[in-house]
């Protein structure tokens, strides 16, 4: 519950209008926020500003004018630029302001720009978030978020528009580091789903037939069930990459696990494994469009 003394926040910003980014802003502005919007392809911003939105030509743009402020991006080096590049945040976020890192980072990062940013009493939060982009479009999104809780109470009212479920992690990066678990549990979750579709499919059973089979079995899961309208998408960050090109969110995130548990001493041999193999290309079954 917020503060009485606190007034409600009620100007938003949001950086990054890709996938989860532009329903999220479009959600702000149907439930009454001022939301500043910025992303490097003006005609994301272009299509924000029509419904309602202020056009913004940086992150600094964004950090004058609001409250709290939620990052998008793709991965670190795009949250590293928005926070401390040319005509970042850093510098030009009023104390107080909230930020809302929603980027899957890992843990360290989350803590470098809570640090950077403590001297102008900018309250940082890591709420990486899981759902896609269909949830997003219907409000549904599950945050994990890390942070103080007094951060977070004042936070909520505004999360609650685009998320479901909020679970309070702990301490800043302990959100990250609870996206870092569950992404490893979805991402072989995927590799397994197409290895065991793969399996039954040759050994005669209808690929409908056998995903009934395992939506009636412990094997059912939340990927499975996503599986008709986010399969396709998930299939494709499977493909090889060309060397030095962006790796896809899913591979991405595996090789964010396996940094961490290395900094952490945890040896994961299944997600070594499971990296590799999405690194190289070969998960089965990854191109059969019966699957």
């Amino acid at each position: 519950m917020n503060n009485p003394a606190t007034p409600a926040i009620r100007h938003t910003g949001v950086i990054g209008l890709g996938a989860l980014g532009r329903p999220v802003a479009e959600l702000l502005l149907r439930a009454g926020y001022a939301v500043a919007v910025y992303d490097v392809r003006a005609a994301a911003v272009s299509a924000l500003q029509a419904q309602g939105a202020t056009a913004c030509d940086s992150p600094a743009a964004v950090a004058e004018q609001s409250e709290l402020i939620i990052s998008l991006v793709s991965d670190r080096a795009q949250t590293d630029d928005i926070v401390f590049g040319v005509n970042g945040l850093q510098g030009h976020l009023r104390a107080h302001t909230i930020l809302a890192l929603g980027s899957t980072l890992g843990p360290e990062p989350v803590r470098q720009i809570a640090a950077a940013l403590e001297a102008q009493a900018v309250e940082v939060l890591d709420i990486p978030i899981s759902g896609g982009i269909i949830a997003a479009q219907q409000g549904a999104l599950s945050l994990m978020v890390g942070g103080a809780a007094a951060t977070l109470a004042r936070a909520l009212p505004v999360l609650r528009v685009f998320a479901r479920e909020i679970t309070h992690t702990g301490a800043a990066g302990t959100g990250q580091a609870a996206k870092l678990a569950h992404q490893l549990v979805f991402g072989l979750n995927v590799m397994a789903l197409l290895e065991g579709l793969s399996l039954g499919v040759a050994g005669g059973v209808d690929a409908t037939v056998m995903k009934a089979v395992l939506q009636q079995g412990l094997a059912n899961s939340g990927v499975l069930e996503a599986w008709p309208d986010l399969g396709p998408r998930w299939k494709g960050m499977l493909e090889a990459s060309a060397a030095g090109a962006a790796l896809p969110n899913l591979r991405k995130d595996l090789h964010l696990v396996l940094e961490f548990a290395r900094e952490l001493g945890v040896s994961l041999p299944i997600a070594t494994l499971g990296s590799e193999v999405a690194d190289a290309g070969l998960a089965t079954g990854h191109r059969d469009p019966r699957l």
